[in-house]
């Protein structure tokens, strides 16, 4: 469902400025940076996957609160996107895709009291690289989970449709898009490193292979699938 007065222009537009004025204060601040300071992106690398899984297993997953992004990404994203359909038709669809604009306003608003801690404990250069982890990862988070539901064409044209790698990850996602397995598997978006440790990492061959082991069948109804989980713990 379209939000009135939605524009993805003006989403994109705003999306870029903050993350731009982020990048510049984070590239100003890391002239500052030592050798020994290079921890910090692996370190945020780990902990931003851990993040990313529990916040889409929890919060876009489960009815708790806040609501909006249950509602918006499982009512709404796993609705118009099955495993079986994930393209979108035109370019305004994307605003089923992206996030919405308070998660982006979250993740800025929650990130720059962490970089003024990291510059306090560790000094200005480890406040920058974490700033512009920050915006790489959170840039890279949206433009791989556009690119899963661009249509093929496209994708042929970006060169992604023979890359293995991106192949390996459009899988992964769309797996995740199976309305029965929606709640329990695939949960990272760009690399699915939480997956692999919290053992919710799953493919299509895996899926039917246990499913034919235990006798079941491939019939999904979309709307008893989605709601299912309005009730979930």
């Amino acid at each position: 469902m379209r939000t009135p007065g939605f524009s993805l222009a003006r989403h994109f537009g705003a999306f870029g400025a903050v993350a731009a004025a982020a990048t510049a204060i984070g590239a100003w601040l890391a002239r500052w940076a030592r050798p020994s300071d290079l921890w910090i992106v692996p370190a945020y690398l780990v902990a931003a996957n851990v993040v990313e899984y529990l916040m889409h297993r929890l919060l876009m997953h489960r009815p708790i609160w806040p609501r909006a992004y249950y509602r918006s990404h499982t009512l709404g994203h796993h609705r118009a996107f099955h495993h079986d359909s994930m393209e979108i038709e035109t370019w305004p669809e994307l605003e089923l895709v992206i996030m919405p604009w308070f998660s982006v306003a979250l993740f800025f608003v929650a990130t720059a009291p962490v970089a003024v801690a990291v510059g306090w404990a560790f000094g200005r250069g480890a406040a920058g690289l974490f700033l512009l982890t920050g915006v790489a990862t959170f840039v890279l988070f949206e433009g791989m989970h556009a690119l899963y539901h661009l249509p093929a064409p496209t994708l042929g044209r970006l060169r992604l449709a023979n890359s293995r790698v991106f192949r390996f990850l459009h899988a992964h996602h769309t797996q995740h898009h199976r309305l029965k397995r929606m709640r329990w598997t695939n949960f990272n978006i760009s690399i699915p490193l939480s997956d692999a440790c919290f053992r919710t990492a799953e493919t299509e061959a895996s899926w039917r292979r246990s499913r034919d082991e235990a006798g079941r069948t491939d019939t999904e109804h979309p709307r008893a699938a989605v709601d299912d989980g309005k009730h979930a713990a």
